[in-house]
């Protein structure tokens, strides 16, 4: 029987995933960033090929890879990232034939029980992405601030950040997120933590860490860290809403994803917020969490390309087969 693979590149790591085109899935493999945008095409070929030379070695299989589905960020822009990835992709020699798509409809199909819906991912960076029940798919462009993008436990953390810093100076309200970016970064003042951000620049590379910190603070009832995880999560409603009427699923029955690792912060302030926002725009829309992490998604995008329905028994089939470390609790 061939097989698929099924691959999802992020900003910090990458999942392969090979599966039978029954749906059981029999390889799994991990690595490195796989986004060309961090750090160049090559290194983020190469931890691709080794996420599925493990997924593979695991698989401990003979049979020809029919088609390899790369769910990658940086997918972003037509035709440029679009042809400059595909040949990429090609070049690894892993699959007769491939398919890219962006990172944001891996999220979707990993979190939707219907071809069509809307995903919102905050993970390290910000993307959103829907499909209509015509087929249309609708992106945002995902690159950042001056794209229009705001989210991502980078934005977030950042946003914590700057509070602390004019609670430290009186421009802004006390809070516990001043001791936070203190314990976080081992400094033991604001003017100590000033000097490593701005002569240290690799110290900037932890900036995005700290997002868990501003979530646990939100739930200890910190009145700043709060309106951060309320500003970020109406934002992720307001970017939903803008998939949802570009799509012209007001009126309908799907779910509405929320992807990432943002997504799995503590506590339900972000997720209520996003619920809130959504409801008057799509009353019957559900907002969720995905079931499984994106690679999922990614291989059931491959099946699909090979003209296997990801129902019935083969998604029964493809959800016993999980690895357990790929299922959203």
């Amino acid at each position: 029987m061939a097989l698929v693979i099924g691959v999802d590149g992020g900003a910090t790591k990458t999942h392969a995933l090979v599966a039978r085109l029954d749906g059981t899935i029999i390889g799994f493999g991990k690595s490195g960033f796989g986004s060309y945008e961090v750090a160049g095409i090559e290194p983020a070929k190469a931890n691709i090929l080794e996420s599925i030379k493990q997924a593979l070695g695991e698989a401990v299989v003979r049979e020809e890879v029919e088609l390899g589905c790369f769910a990658l960020a940086g997918a972003d822009f037509y035709p440029e990232d679009f042809d400059l990835l595909t040949n990429a992709m090609h070049e690894l020699g892993v699959a007769k034939r491939v398919v890219v798509r962006n990172d944001s409809i891996a999220g979707l199909r990993a979190g939707t029980f219907r071809p069509y819906g809307v995903c919102i991912i905050m993970g390290t960076g910000f993307n959103g992405a829907g499909i209509g029940k015509d087929g249309q798919e609708v992106r945002f462009f995902g690159e950042g601030y001056i794209f229009g993008d705001l989210g991502g436990g980078g934005a977030i953390a950042r946003d914590a950040l700057f509070h602390a810093m004019r609670a430290y100076d009186g421009r802004g309200k006390p809070t516990k997120l001043t001791q936070v970016v203190l314990d976080h970064w081992g400094a033991v003042d604001m003017v100590q933590l000033a000097k490593t951000l701005y002569y240290d620049r690799s110290s900037l590379q932890k900036i995005p860490e700290l997002c868990p910190r501003v979530f646990e603070t939100a739930e200890e009832g910190d009145e700043v860290a709060r309106s951060i995880i309320l500003r970020f999560g109406k934002e992720a409603g307001v970017a939903a809403n803008a998939l949802i009427r570009r799509l012209g699923l007001e009126n309908e029955e799907f779910e509405c994803v929320m992807a990432g690792s943002v997504f799995k912060g503590k506590g339900t302030l972000m997720m209520n917020t996003v619920k809130k926002t959504v409801r008057p725009v799509a009353p019957k829309a559900r907002v969720v969490t995905p079931r499984y992490e994106p690679v999922v998604g990614a291989v059931m995008l491959a099946l699909e390309a090979v003209g296997v329905s990801v129902q019935g028994e083969v998604e029964s089939r493809l959800d016993a087969s999980v690895p357990s470390e790929l299922r959203r609790k």
